[in-house]
């Protein structure tokens, strides 16, 4: 599957000029999938039939010259932290089934013809009871090994974004509220934002236009939908960006690409310990049973019982401040840009990584899009993210483009 497109335009050319078809690409990655669907692997489950209905509607729609947009006829994956229809949750699996309703992320994205194909894993519900260590590599390993062109999953402390560096692809975590929550996880009421991870951003970009929009069913949900249209962001040239951390060679190709370069200020206070008590209350108190079960996330759940409510209430005063603090630095500049790459995949960290480390909390804590990149070798691209203004998320794709292209001769080679 790999060798058939590198993006999702490719894909939906290939499917509309008939040189693949939409069942033979859905049996293709199924069978890939077979291989990772063992104990202890990335798949839990594989909808075969279910894609092969929807692969099915798909090419009656182009015979008879009907497209639905880009992603029409690509399978996917679904992290198990969201719910697909008619199947118990992780987090509830005394569920009654046939009650189960998709998410609203899930069922937005079949409406846009896509096809879940899989159920991926997402340990201890995300890594609950591993703090801030957890990321979603079932996720990002099936993308960027080719198996599947994009997966969703929930982003509430940073999970999804670390699987997309460790594993060497992209991820969009949105800002917050632009997703419908519904029927995803109760990992954090105040942080989870479900995110995707796809081969190239423009892929991520595409599925996030697919997923977004209002939700009555979603207390968070304020209605915006998000377009993907970065040609009318402003070009890369025309933006200020803030480092606070890239490694040397990209922070060299960022000059090379916006109007200015500034370094950015360490975040006051201490988003990390914010983010942790925030998280900790929030699921502790949300899977309280579910963390009971064993002895590694009842110690977990035994800190999260021995905050206050002058703690947890002390940490939102305290992210509070650092939200507006953060809107303010983010007024003066249009994305900030920081290497963590040594940092998640568990290497010593370079001098600046601690001052990244808190700016990914902070961007978490203020609800801030952020778009993550593992390293592109073809593009000879590092590990690193961006993040930027709530809503900034064209913005953030179209510099991640211009840092992609921004290579001289001698790097591209």
């Amino acid at each position: 599957m790999a060798r058939a497109f590198t993006s999702l335009l490719d894909l939906n050319g290939l499917l509309r000029s008939g040189s693949v078809k939409a069942r033979g690409l859905v049996q293709e990655a199924a069978r890939a999938l077979e291989a990772e669907a063992g104990p202890g692997g990335a798949v839990r489950l594989i909808f075969l039939k279910e894609a092969m209905d929807a692969a099915r509607a798909v090419e009656r729609e182009l015979k008879r010259g009907r497209t639905r947009g880009i992603l029409q006829g690509a399978p996917f994956g679904v992290s198990e932290l969201l719910q697909t229809a008619r199947r118990a949750p992780v987090w509830d699996p005394e569920t009654q089934a046939q009650d189960v309703e998709d998410a609203a992320a899930v069922s937005r994205l079949r409406s846009a013809r896509a096809a879940p194909l899989a159920l991926l894993a997402s340990p201890a519900f995300g890594g609950v009871a591993d703090g801030l260590g957890a990321s979603e590599d079932a996720c990002a390993a099936v993308v960027s090994r080719g198996l599947l062109p994009f997966a969703i999953s929930l982003d509430f402390n940073g999970n999804v974004l670390r699987g997309a560096l460790r594993r060497g692809c992209w991820a969009l975590r949105p800002t917050f509220g632009t997703v419908s929550g519904f029927g995803t996880a109760p990992l954090s009421w105040t942080l989870g934002a479900v995110s995707v991870i796809a081969r190239t951003p423009d892929d991520c970009g595409h599925v996030l236009a697919a997923m977004s929009g209002a939700d009555s069913r979603c207390a968070h949900s304020p209605g915006r939908t998000f377009r993907f249209a970065p040609e009318y962001a402003r070009p890369a040239r025309g933006l200020r960006a803030a480092d606070a951390g890239a490694e040397a060679g990209l922070r060299a190709r960022l000059e090379r690409s916006v109007a200015g370069v500034t370094a950015a200020q360490k975040p006051p206070g201490m988003p990390l310990e914010i983010l942790e008590v925030v998280i900790a209350a929030e699921a502790g108190e949300a899977l309280e049973a579910e963390l009971a079960q064993t002895g590694q996330s009842r110690q977990y759940l035994e800190q999260a019982r021995g905050l206050t409510a002058f703690e947890y209430l002390r940490a939102m005063r305290l992210r509070r401040a650092l939200q507006d603090w953060y809107n303010a630095v983010l007024a003066e500049v249009d994305a900030v840009v920081f290497s963590v790459g040594r940092w998640v995949a568990g290497e010593p960290e370079e001098s600046g990584e601690s001052v990244a480390k808190e700016w990914f909390a902070a961007a978490l804590l203020a609800g801030a899009p952020v778009l993550a990149c593992g390293g592109v070798s073809e593009h000879g691209l590092p590990g690193f993210c961006l993040t930027g203004r709530a809503g900034a998320e064209n913005t953030l794709l179209r510099l991640a483009a211009a840092l992609a292209q921004g290579a001289p001769p001698s790097e591209k080679s």
